[in-house]
């Protein structure tokens, strides 16, 4: 099938100037990431460069054609540097404008004269930039994007296919700049690399919009004042695991109360800006003290809670008491104030994951209550056949507490859980 050049030509450049004007206003009216924006700002650079390159080829000038391949290099280190920025590394704008200068200095000074060779040497740093750029969104960061992988696919295959024009150069030739209508294969590269622009954008599109679920997520589970997990994320975390309790029967499973003593009075004495300080610090002192096989997440207000797989009485109440010191002397001074701030420590453990895990915050709660009675800034374990004072309390003496019920008041019958270290892990 014979394609028509001056047809394709201007189809490339229309669509182009399309793409990158909806992908700009798309950014602008979402403000979203500035991939989108970056990526429609390459597309308008594209297009300009097309439209001089067209413009060359019908006044038969050389320079306008030296001008738009500069221009078309200047987008694809735009797209370069974006996709850099989207996987939150930094490029120096020198490495931007490098490209489309050498270039323009190349050809100036007669490095590359002919039409062949500066269309081999603009096809060549395509080529290499689009590898650039996919070896950016191929980067593993931790973070579990799908789409990154169709992104990286598309732009090693652009960038392979701007190398591919240079066998074609080689063996037909383009004499000069008025011969590109005549040619034979260049109205089909032009048609294959705009089929890549569209398909490039619309991954663009897929994998911002895959970042922005996977953060709304994450704010939805996370404590915004600590960056704790919340009670949500902690109990969505334990039902997850309690679909492997046929796999996790036979080990032992802890759960840690904590409570800040006298938070009010921290409030109320310093003011809440510092009160806020100490949550922040009793967060960061649970992180860096526990294991880190441990699910930490902050229940509401100044109580946290803390599930330890593995973990016998005996070795939570250990940890929990490590705790307790450790934020004992963190909290002792704190921005120049006497804080002195303590925490309280409810243990309960069971000898099986599968054991109801409500049932086990319930009895934790009640031993936490007991060291409140007991004067605060202590850990108190209570055995599993041992029973609570709560469990021979008359119904409705004792409230079950707010972080352990659902929306309409029932108790929390959450199963054993394995690990949860943030709230990406659960999202």
């Amino acid at each position: 099938m014979f394609l028509d050049m001056p047809t394709i030509s201007l189809v490339s450049l229309s669509a182009t100037t399309i793409l990158g004007l909806l992908l700009c206003f798309m950014w602008w009216r979402e403000r979203s990431n500035p991939l989108i924006g970056w990526w429609g700002v390459a597309q308008l650079v594209m297009s300009s460069g097309l439209a001089f390159a067209n413009a060359a080829s019908l006044v038969e000038d050389p320079r306008l054609l030296v001008f738009g391949q500069a221009l078309i290099l200047l987008s694809a280190a735009i797209m370069w540097m974006a996709a850099r920025q989207f996987e939150g590394r930094t490029l120096n704008p020198l490495w931007i404008a490098i490209w489309p200068c050498a270039f323009v200095i190349a050809a100036a000074t007669g490095l590359i004269q002919t039409f062949d060779e500066r269309l081999m040497a603009a096809s060549t740093a395509l080529g290499v930039i689009f590898l650039l750029a996919a070896g950016e969104f191929a980067r593993q960061q931790g973070e579990p994007l799908v789409s990154r992988w169709p992104a990286a696919i598309l732009l090693i295959v652009t960038g392979l296919g701007y190398l591919a024009w240079l066998p074609l150069t080689l063996t037909m030739p383009i004499q000069a700049v008025g011969e590109v209508y005549s040619s034979t294969w260049m109205p089909t590269v032009i048609l294959v690399a705009l089929l890549g622009r569209i398909a490039l954008a619309f991954v663009v599109l897929a994998i911002v919009k895959e970042r922005q679920e996977i953060q709304h997520r994450m704010f939805a589970l996370t404590d915004a004042l600590t960056g704790l997990p919340n009670r949500r994320a902690l109990f969505e975390s334990a039902r997850a695991l309690a679909e492997e309790g046929p796999y996790m029967r036979g080990g032992p499973v802890s759960v840690l109360v904590f409570d800040l003593d006298h938070f009010k009075k921290i409030n109320d004495t310093y003011g809440h800006r510092l009160g806020d300080r100490v949550l922040q610090l009793f967060s960061q002192t649970l992180s860096d003290t526990l294991d880190a096989d441990c699910i930490v997440g902050r229940l509401g207000g100044e109580e946290f809670a803390a599930i330890l797989p593995g973990s016998t009485l005996a070795e939570a109440t250990e940890q929990a008491e490590k705790v307790r010191i450790a934020f004992a002397e963190v909290a002792a001074d704190i921005e120049g104030y006497p804080v002195a701030g303590t925490v309280s420590v409810g243990v309960a453990s069971h000898d099986d994951m599968a054991c109801d895990i409500g049932a086990l915050f319930h009895r934790a709660d009640g031993a936490l209550y007991t060291a409140k009675q007991a004067g605060r800034n202590r850990v108190q374990p209570i055995e599993s056949d041992q029973r609570s004072q709560f469990d021979d309390a008359e119904p409705g003496t004792y409230a079950t507490p707010r972080w352990l019920s659902d929306g309409d008041g029932t108790a929390m019958r959450a199963r054993a859980t394995r690990r949860y270290r943030g709230s990406v892990d659960a999202a």
